[in-house]
């Protein structure tokens, strides 16, 4: 079994506990070690973000940006494949079977989750116009 370094429980601590929640079920259930890239993401990260296209939503539009009285409480999160010390940017297929494990974790918690890499829902991942292979987000 996996555990969180931590960088990890750092970023994940400032998730929603719903999400919080996924992500430990996650990891327990995932033939991969995963890592958080992001939870709450600050303004200048937010930003930076956009301004890369790495993010279609600017500051305080994201799901990273939302806080509650203050305090950071991001709806979303994003994780990568930790293998050898490494993680494989290029290797989409890793990214998803991790994403399939959440929405296991999400379903067993009964929680919902929508997918970066099928932002529609739909079943599809051709069809979108941002790939965040590595992000999930409580879904409305």
């Amino acid at each position: 079994m996996y555990l969180f370094g931590q960088k990890s429980l750092l970023k994940l601590d400032s998730c929603d506990f719903d999400l919080q929640d996924v992500a430990k079920r996650a990891l327990e259930l995932s033939p991969y070690d995963f890592t958080i890239i992001h939870g709450w993401r600050g303004e200048d990260i937010q930003n930076a973000l956009y301004a890369s296209h790495a993010s279609t939503k600017q500051w305080p539009d994201s799901k990273h940006n939302h806080m509650i009285e203050a305090v950071p409480n991001s709806q979303a999160l994003d994780f990568a494949p930790w293998i050898d010390g490494d993680i494989p940017w290029d290797d989409e297929s890793i990214f998803a079977i991790i994403a399939g494990v959440f929405f296991a974790a999400a379903a067993e918690l009964n929680i919902k989750l929508r997918y970066g890499g099928d932002w529609d829902s739909d079943g599809s991942t051709h069809d979108q116009t941002l790939m965040d292979w590595g992000h999930v987000e409580l879904a409305e």
